[in-house]
Order: C-alpha cells, then structure tokens, then sequence
C-alpha cells in the first residue's frame, strides 16, 4: 500500500490552501436500507478512539501557516473467533471546518483470519507534488468530476492479488458519506486494474496490520525491560509490490501533555516506509500510552510528507464522525 496507506493513516490533507470546492455535502446523504454497508467489515468492533487533525503549510521555509480542528481520524480494532482480527482507519478533512471547505479524506478496512487476509480502501485521487500544485489541482476540482480511488485486496498467506478501479463521480462526498461512496465505487462499470505478487516471509495483512503488531512489540518491550526498544522491520505485499515497515528509533516520556491530557508514561515511536526497490521513504510518528486502558494506543500522531506539508492528530474522543 506504501504511500497510499500513509496518507491516509496520517494526512491526506495536500490540498488545504486551495480554491473553494464545489457541490462538498458536508451532512450525511439519507442511506438506502438496501445498500451493503461495506465499512462494517465481517469482524466485529471491539475498541474505537477518534483523533482532531491540525495541518499546516510553508509557503517559505521561514514560517509556517496553520489551523487546528481542520478534520478527524477513526481507528477501530476488531477482533473474532480464534486469529480473526482486524483495523479500519477513516480520516480526512471536514468541509464544514477545513479552509475553503477543502474535503480530501479516505478509509482503509483490514481484516484476517490466519493465513487468509482482505482489504478494502477508498480515498480521493491527489497527485500533487508541490505547494502550487496543491492549489492549482483544488482550484480545478469539480470541473470534470470528482474521481475516486478504490482498492481491493487479498491474500491466502501465498499469494497477495489487489484490484485498483478509478471512478469519476458527479458530486463529491465527505467523510460522513462513506458507505453511499462505497457503494457507488462497488458498481462502477470501469474495469479494475490487477496485480499479484507473492507475500514475503513474516508478510501481514497490511500497512495497518504491521503497525498494529509493532506498536504492541513497543509498549511490551518498555514492560519487559524497562526502556524504550530499539529498530525492528515488518514486511507487508500490496498492488504488486513488496514494502517494508520499520520502527526506526524510540524513546520514553514522561508527563507530557496532548491536547488538554497529560500522560505520565508514554513511548514515543519512529517510523518509515519503502517499497522494496524504489528510493522514496515515507516517515512517521506515534506517541503511545503505555499503561491503563490506553495502552497501545497512540495518543498523538504526526506526519511531514513535504517540506511545505505538515499534519498532526491529537486523540479526542469528541471528535465526531
């Protein structure tokens, strides 16, 4: 999943300082009872915490511009009979808080049994590299359409296999729309782009996967030896390509505070992405509690894909979705 699932873990914010949006729903669209709600997955949901998003952009490298509360995070953990488990992630800016009504969001929904894994992910199409380019491509939004990834994928611990399928919409969707999005991306007629590739020894379900099980190997090496833990790697299959994931660097703190809490024990964790024969890296951080019922969960995330590109995310469980 390499840069797709980043950006959606932690950003997906690229576009904030551009031009209004247009035709942004910002309420939830009234469901069909018929439709399949796909974002509940087949696992049930045994934990959930929500997280406020702040962005900010460097139009110079001399300062930094900003604003909290653009947008929100869900992670949900779930678990089943025997190994079945899993974790989705929805996260994005909110139209009805973000500058400009900026609405750059997706969702990704993991879930295993054993050797045997599946995937689900949506996000909207952004390629922009650049500050400008930001701007330019939110200012053009809407014009020809609104176009939306979506990403299917599975896994018989063997084999990996993942379908891509580009759909253009009329109209744009927050992230309060996610299952009248799912179900219109389920039907498009557009045929989906595959590749498989064989899942590397040790290979997890996905991105979320792998962070999951080296945020546990985090908080229980602090358990066991008493200080932080050093690098470790995790290899995931996704689209055709093999990844890496690896926490890259730790340290404890203590007493500090996120948001309006203050956490007397917490780990504070690095981390980096590549895809194994390319150059690009993509990096990361998560502070973690430690102890209560909090632990394992990351309490604050930040996220610099650019030199002008900033996203932070607090846990607030007010946070709605």
């Amino acid at each position: 999943m390499g840069r797709f699932a980043v950006a959606l873990v932690v950003g997906l914010l690229l576009s904030w300082p551009g031009a209004p949006l247009r035709g942004v729903s910002p309420q939830p669209a009234e469901s069909d009872p018929r439709v399949v709600t796909r974002s509940q997955g087949t696992i049930p949901v045994v934990r959930e915490h929500r997280y406020r998003m702040a962005a900010r952009v460097r139009p110079l490298l001399l300062f930094w511009i900003g604003k909290d509360n653009v947008g929100g995070a869900r992670v949900r953990w779930r678990a089943g009979e025997g190994s079945a488990r899993g974790f989705d992630l929805l996260i994005g800016s909110d139209p009805a808080r973000a500058p400009r009504r900026i609405n750059r969001w997706g969702f990704i929904l993991e879930e295993s049994r054993g050797a045997s894994s599946s995937v689900l992910g949506v996000m909207k199409r952004s390629d922009e590299d650049s500050l400008d380019a930001a701007k330019a491509g939110t200012a053009d939004e809407g014009k020809q359409g609104y176009f939306w990834k979506m990403i299917r994928g599975d896994s018989d611990g063997a084999e990996s296999r993942a379908t891509v399928t580009l759909t253009r919409a009329d109209r744009d969707f927050s992230y309060r729309e996610l299952d009248p999005l799912l179900d219109l991306l389920g039907r498009s007629p557009d045929p989906p782009r595959v590749r498989t590739t064989a899942v590397p020894a040790g290979g997890r379900a996905g991105f979320l996967t792998a962070v999951a099980d080296l945020v546990h190997d985090a908080v229980e090496s602090v358990r066991r030896d008493g200080r932080a833990p050093g690098p470790k790697s995790l290899p995931y299959a996704w689209y055709g390509r093999h990844y890496d994931l690896r926490r890259v660097g730790s340290r404890l703190v203590e007493n500090a505070t996120y948001g309006e809490t203050t956490y007397p024990r917490l780990v504070r964790t690095d981390f980096e992405v590549r895809a194994r024969g390319q150059s690009w890296v993509e990096s990361f951080t998560l502070v973690l509690a430690l102890d209560g019922p909090l632990a394992e969960v990351p309490v604050f995330v930040s996220y610099q894909p650019k030199w002008w590109f900033k996203a932070d995310m607090v846990l607030d469980d007010r946070e709605r979705f």
